[in-house]
């Protein structure tokens, strides 16, 4: 009798742990996983030149944010954290529209030298979609000291694009 006590305890507590766990799944937020987290891609960025643009995305349901890396445009002087306002768009592989992705004095503090880094990026997607930097002629600016500095992709996220 003791051993089915035991047995029974052991069942029920399986039972419950395994509904608990489904229940704290059920009502987590949507946490989706962006794939791939990390993705490059060229720019030509006018009298700034040519450079990579490093990209690190998130997810949190459809919530997004991406920081974007200009490996070759760096700080002049040092920059202040929150200084540069920064919007990027990427384009959905499938119809063309656009998502844009904002950060309003968004970035780290930068020294002299360091490439230019734009902070987490906000911005809104929806299960699926699958975004790439193809697409438009000024995909990404920035405002850095009251300069504003367009930037063109001329080459698709490598790997990607970033599905969320």
């Amino acid at each position: 009798m003791r051993r089915t006590k035991r047995k029974l305890r052991t069942a029920v507590i399986a039972v419950a742990s395994a509904a608990l766990m489904a229940a704290t799944v059920a009502l987590a937020p949507g946490a989706g996983a962006v794939t791939p987290m990390r993705a490059t891609a060229q720019y030509d960025c006018g009298t700034l030149g040519w450079t990579t643009a490093e990209f690190t995305a998130a997810q949190n349901g459809t919530e997004a944010t991406i920081t974007v890396t200009l490996t070759s445009i760096t700080a002049p002087v040092t920059i202040p954290p929150y200084t540069i306002t920064t919007t990027l768009v990427l384009y959905d592989t499938s119809s063309g529209e656009p998502t844009t992705f904002t950060g309003t004095l968004s970035n780290p503090p930068l020294l002299a030298g360091d490439p230019l880094n734009t902070g987490p990026l906000e911005g809104t997607v929806e299960p699926g979609d699958s975004l790439d930097t193809i697409g438009g002629v000024h995909a990404l600016r920035f405002v850095m000291f009251g300069i504003t500095s367009y930037c063109q992709a001329v080459t698709p996220l490598s790997p990607g694009p970033l599905v969320f």
